[in-house]
C-alpha cells in the first residue's frame, strides 16, 4: 500500500522566495530512491505555511529514504536512528493511500 508524508513547513516573510527557489532548483536525490512515486510542495494561502507531500511505493521505502545518507546530505541535517526521533520531524505525519 501506497504511503504519502505530509511534512508541514512554516517560514517567516524573508525566508519564503529563497526556499522557493531552492526547491525549484533542488537535486532531486528522492527522484531515483527506490520505492519512489513523487513529491510536490504546496504553498498555503499567503506563503505563510508550506506543505510537502511525498508519495512512496510503502512506509519501508519511505523509511529507507528518510534515514539515508542521500537525505541527511539533502538536508543538511544529522543522522537518526529512527526519522521519528528526528526533531525536525515533530510536525510530520506519514497517511496510507486508500485505493
Amino acid at each position: 500500500m501506497a504511503v504519502v508524508s505530509y511534512f508541514p513547513i512554516s517560514l517567516p516573510p524573508e525566508a519564503r522566495e529563497g526556499f522557493e527557489k531552492t526547491w525549484k532548483n533542488r537535486v532531486g536525490a528522492v527522484d531515483t530512491f527506490p520505492g519512489f512515486i513523487s513529491t510536490e510542495l504546496l504553498a498555503l494561502p499567503g506563503r505563510d505555511e508550506y506543505v510537502v507531500l511525498t508519495r512512496f511505493e510503502d512506509e519501508k521505502s519511505f523509511e529507507a529514504w528518510i534515514t539515508s545518507d542521500n537525505f541527511t546530505k539533502g538536508h543538511r541535517g544529522e543522522s537518526f536512528d529512527s526519522y521519528k526521533d528526528n526533531p525536525m520531524m515533530r510536525n510530520h505525519k506519514l497517511f496510507d493511500v486508500l485505493g
